[in-house]
């Protein structure tokens, strides 16, 4: 390569968004804000870069964690030791800690770009979008239970199949008492568990054995995660090994609260690594698809803020992410056809003589409230309709010598291949009704 060439490629696990693929993400996000503003949540927006100290948190990613390796570092020209932000979870503690007069519960929802330098496979990147719902300052079931009646209303919506498994981080805690692992022990305990159904039941065995746990709690805490039968049998069982169990009973309350939602399945071997989370948990995987990453990542952190604000503030806190590139990768994985524009109707001048009637009628169209393009280059009229095919486009409206001189104009339903012609007056009701 010569030293003049420039080699042009991406940075590892980032891509290009093309405007087909820009168009689906804005349906996803304009989805998800529905869903959420339709909850009461309020938008909130916080900087891609946070400073190191924040991130890296005992009480957030937590040093050692596989989070606090993904980070991506950066330094500024104060040689500050900046990241930039890998959930929307840390960033929203630390603003509840910085504003301690917000009125709670605080619902807050955010989207953006979170980033992570970790590995690479179907469905996840090193850059993505996540979209997020939190609140504040509510301790109870309810809280919880929101965002499961959330991710599912928003599945239904994009009509994807999707299984909720859930757990709780506050019934691992009380199964780690009971086997006597040690309160040191349990963070890389957690983060071996995690891995579970990645790397199978004896590397975690080994894994945790390498931190410290016996061979003998690794087993006795394995077969208290791998049960079967319905929500409640498991959840019976349970109570069955570990006696009264505040966890069981928060678990029973939310599963009552849900008892309409589909697909709901208790898990007690799902961990979630990062060391923030305290009680209820869910996740959200595709049925029946290639994609094998997580389309929700969730739970409860009641620690969080407070330990951010050096104890001035106590409040409980749960929330969710939804993995907007992941759902979008199962949007494609679902569909056939997407839009490739936004445009709703074309409109083709004939000549020089026609653009400004051409324009008038666009304009009109657009204070009507739909999508309009012109033809801003004066290509011929078989040209214009293979551009309008080739993106989707739905209607054409030509305007030629005639309609000028008539103030009509001829429209054409790309589709159905109907062509008509009507008055400045009615164009567009008759489009409308033509969508």
């Amino acid at each position: 390569m010569s030293q003049n060439s420039l080699e042009l490629m991406l940075p590892k696990g980032m891509c290009d968004i093309s405007p087909a693929d820009k168009i689906l993400q804005q349906e996803v996000l304009d989805a998800i804000r529905s869903i959420f503003e339709s909850y009461g949540y309020l938008p909130l927006e916080t900087p891609l870069v946070e400073r190191m100290d924040v991130l890296k948190a005992k009480f957030a990613a937590g040093e050692g964690t596989d989070v606090s390796k993904e980070i991506f570092n950066v330094t500024d020209q104060g040689e500050r030791e900046l990241g930039l932000r890998f959930d929307m979870t840390v960033p929203l503690a630390r603003y509840v800690a910085m504003n301690p007069m917000v009125k709670l519960p605080f619902k807050r929802y955010a989207m953006g770009k979170v980033f992570r330098d970790g590995p690479i496979k179907l469905g996840r990147y090193r850059e993505f979008w996540q979209a997020d719902a939190d609140i504040i300052g509510a301790p109870g079931p309810l809280a919880d239970a929101e965002g499961v009646q959330m991710a599912a209303a928003l599945f239904a919506k994009l009509d994807l199949d999707v299984t909720i498994p859930f757990s709780s981080r506050e019934l691992l805690a009380e199964m780690m008492d009971k086997v006597g692992i040690a309160e040191e022990q349990r963070g890389a305990a957690v983060i071996a568990l995690d891995k579970l159904k990645k790397i199978g039941k004896e590397a975690v065995k080994k894994e945790m054995m390498e931190n410290g746990v016996s061979g003998e709690q690794c087993d006795e805490l394995m077969t208290m995660t791998q049960l079967n039968g319905s929500n409640t049998e498991k959840l019976d069982s349970l109570e069955n090994s570990l006696g009264e169990s505040p966890a069981v009973q928060r678990l029973r309350q939310i599963i009552e609260i849900l008892k309409d939602i589909p697909n709901l399945e208790f898990d007690p071997s799902l961990a979630r690594g990062l060391g923030y989370y305290t009680g209820f948990f869910f996740e959200t995987f595709l049925l029946k698809s290639k994609i094998s990453s997580s389309l929700v990542g969730t739970g409860r952190y009641d620690k969080m803020v407070g330990q951010f604000s050096n104890g001035k503030i106590d409040v409980a806190g749960v929330g969710m992410s939804f993995g907007v590139s992941v759902i979008c990768d199962a949007l494609r994985e679902k569909r056939e056809n997407f839009r490739k524009s936004v445009t709703q109707v074309y409109v083709v001048p004939v000549s020089e003589n026609e653009v400004g009637y051409a324009t008038e009628v666009a304009r009109m169209l657009r204070d009507s409230g739909l999508n309009t393009e012109m033809d801003l280059v004066g290509k011929s009229i078989g040209k214009n309709f293979s551009y309008a095919d080739s993106l989707g486009i739905p209607v054409v409206v030509i305007v030629g010598e005639n309609e000028l001189k008539e103030r009509t104009c001829s429209v054409k339903v790309m589709v159905s291949g109907d062509q008509f012609s009507t008055g400045f007056s009615d164009l567009f009701e008759k489009i409308k009704s033509s969508l």
